[in-house]
């Protein structure tokens, strides 16, 4: 992630889970910038809680309960990871649909797809989804053996 996140940009970990990336793009970001950690269940974002308290980075760090018909957020972000989760979200025209409300004009989402679980056409499916609401697809990282897509929103 590292050639993705800038120091001094606000950052969206969605899906956090038990923040395997969370720490590590608060370092990133550095003491201007600001990681949302963004998951549905209580439970992950506590164990964040507990894993950022008392550190460097824990003023910097954002807990944010999402609820069960999207993201819920009120302000926008630089970037967006969205590891191994997109292929959980029943509705992804309406998760990608709320990203592109949520991303800064020159904002990116990094869609990282595990490679057994979501299958080529399912993947080539999900970014056709984020195209249709607005979001381009500006390449694909090699983070292997994932299926990985960088989106943008599409310049008018």
């Amino acid at each position: 992630m590292g050639p993705f996140i800038e120091e001094g940009m606000t950052v969206l970990d969605l899906g956090c889970g038990p923040g395997f990336f969370t720490l590590d793009m608060a370092q990133m970001v550095g003491t201007s910038g600001h990681v949302i950690a963004a998951d549905l269940q209580d439970g992950m974002l506590q164990i964040i809680g507990s894993k950022i308290r008392g550190t460097e980075v824990a003023d910097r760090v954002t807990l944010h309960k999402c609820d069960e018909h999207g993201i819920s957020l009120s302000e926008t972000v630089d970037f967006v990871l969205a590891f191994y989760m997109v292929h959980e979200i029943p509705d992804q025209q309406g998760l990608f649909a709320e990203l592109a409300t949520i991303l800064k004009p020159n904002g990116r989402v990094l869609v990282v797809e595990p490679p057994f679980h979501v299958s080529k056409k399912a993947f080539e499916t999900t970014v056709t989804t984020a195209n249709e609401v607005g979001l381009t697809d500006l390449g694909r990282p090699r983070i292997f053996p994932n299926k990985v897509v960088l989106l943008g929103k599409a310049l008018h």
